[in-house]
């Protein structure tokens, strides 16, 4: 089904697309175009993928989503995207391609998750050299900032004592390791919260804290390490 109104990166690749034709590609594009579009096309997956977290997990508030897009934007921009970008320095007539894919895709099938899916996991194949996508997904979704707002997300919907969730949110901004929502998850998805809110008033959640800490020392070490590259 077509869509009533196309992405915004989405919309301005059509308006930029319009001028050229199918042939001829490397002769008619000049660097700011190529530029232009290089950035609606990775601004376009950025958003497609934030989209999917935010599905997936039912992460509905507005400011949890602009947290969500703020630290997607950190992870990709500076390793996911840089095979991309080097690709179109040497080539810059393949966002041509990329974009033209992109919005005939939208355009065609904007509603049918399984075609956009099907779009973008090329594209991460062909074009960011991830062949992959489980592994991105995986290493996005574990990430401690990505975690932290779903987390976030989960209480809000969960929790109606707000001297509780104040708790939680301040254990959360002095979690350094991105433990806390190990901690918690376990209970928030069983629903178990009153358990958990004696483990939080209690201070007793540190003892969880501290055992899945030394379980998880070389995921905390790995961490620090990507984050040193």
């Amino acid at each position: 089904m077509k869509p009533d109104k196309l992405n915004p990166y989405t919309q301005a690749m059509v308006n930029c697309l319009q001028p050229f034709t199918e042939k001829g590609e490397s002769t008619e594009l000049d660097k700011t175009t190529s530029q232009f579009l290089a950035n609606m096309i990775q601004g376009r997956f950025l958003q497609y993928m934030v989209t999917r977290i935010c599905q997936r997990y039912e992460v509905t508030s507005k400011d949890l989503q602009k947290q969500l897009n703020m630290v997607m934007m950190t992870l990709l921009s500076d390793k996911f995207f840089a095979v991309f970008r080097e690709k179109v320095i040497k080539k810059p007539e393949i966002v041509l391609k990329i974009a033209r894919k992109i919005t005939s895709t939208e355009m065609q099938h904007g509603y049918n998750s399984i075609r956009i899916d099907a779009l973008y996991r090329g594209i991460s194949r062909h074009y960011f050299d991830y062949l992959n996508f489980k592994i991105i997904t995986r290493w996005i979704n574990t990430n401690p900032d990505v975690e932290k707002i779903i987390f976030l997300s989960r209480i809000e919907k969960l929790i109606n004592d707000t001297s509780l969730i104040k708790a939680l949110v301040y254990i959360l901004q002095n979690d350094k390791h991105g433990i806390v929502p190990t901690v918690f998850n376990r209970y928030l998805k069983k629903n178990k919260l009153e358990r958990l809110s004696n483990l939080v008033r209690s201070g007793d959640w540190r003892i969880e804290a501290s055992y899945i800490q030394k379980q998880s020392s070389k995921m905390i070490n790995w961490r620090e390490y990507m984050k040193s590259l």
